[in-house]
């Protein structure tokens, strides 16, 4: 029998891109329902979400709430008995991108698929923290007001939920999506994509037990104005996890977006 499947994408001031997510969700054949929240959204994204309203079913936040929150308020509107989460930015995705997805669940194969941009420079490390994601809606019920708390730090919430065994990671060849500096200006996409990198080591940190001292660092590296500050605070962190986390996860970032920096 074919499965009912929900897409839930949270959205956050992605004009440029939501539009489009929508209109391949829309015409998959395995999907049976979109749910789009919007998370506080400052630019035309609620705009663009209205023109679908008689296809899609919105959630509008006010204010924004977090991506945590987002995705379980869909999960919790969701008709589905599978869900998948997709990321608003994203610049082409496809049915093929979607059939890979959703394949080793729809199969039986397993109970969470984790698909990831393949292009071939892309550190493996993201491979743990992709926004593209498939569940059964009853495995996660048990764990939404928990998960409603992580904010950024919802992928590695969800990761420690699950067993390896029960888990595949597919790659996702050529999926692309817009980089924060190609949506803001240097300061603000720094600023954001520091904060979620303080949001998921935060996570990281509530799972292994940090030492108060490196829970006060994480909070100050969020307040940095410069790299070379923010090495130093990276440095000082004694868990490895977390520091070898915010190396990984936030410095090969930006070593990949160098236009960054011009005003740092």
């Amino acid at each position: 029998m074919k499965k009912f499947v929900s897409a839930i994408v949270p959205v956050f001031n992605e004009e440029k891109t939501v539009a489009g997510v929508i209109e391949v969700l829309l015409k998959n054949p395995l999907i049976n329902e979109v749910i789009c929240i919007n998370d506080g959204s400052t630019d035309k994204s609620l705009e663009i979400l209205k023109k679908f309203s008689n296809s899609i079913q919105l959630i509008d936040f006010e204010k924004n709430r977090g991506k945590s929150y987002a995705l379980v308020e869909g999960i919790k509107r969701s008709k589905g008995e599978i869900v998948t989460f997709i990321d608003a930015d994203l610049t082409n995705l496809s049915d093929n991108h979607l059939k890979t997805l959703f394949g080793p669940v729809l199969e039986g194969k397993y109970k969470v698929v984790l698909g990831y941009p393949s292009n071939g420079w892309m550190p493996n490390v993201f491979s743990d923290l992709t926004g593209e994601r498939v569940y059964y809606k009853n495995d996660l019920i048990p764990h939404l007001r928990k998960m409603a708390k992580t904010r950024f730090g919802v992928e590695i919430f969800l990761n420690d939920l699950f067993d390896n065994k029960e888990t595949k990671k597919v790659p996702l060849k050529q999926l692309k999506g817009l980089y924060k500096y190609e949506k803001h200006d240097s300061i603000n996409a720094f600023k954001e994509y520091l904060s979620e990198g303080v949001e998921i080591a935060q996570e990281i940190g509530r799972r292994e037990g940090l030492l108060p001292r490196d829970y006060r660092i994480i909070s100050q590296i969020a307040k940095v104005t410069n790299l070379k500050e923010l090495k130093n605070k990276i440095k000082e962190i004694a868990n490895k996890n977390v520091r070898r986390f915010l190396e990984k996860y936030v410095l090969s970032y930006i070593k990949v977006a160098q236009g960054w920096w011009r005003n740092f």
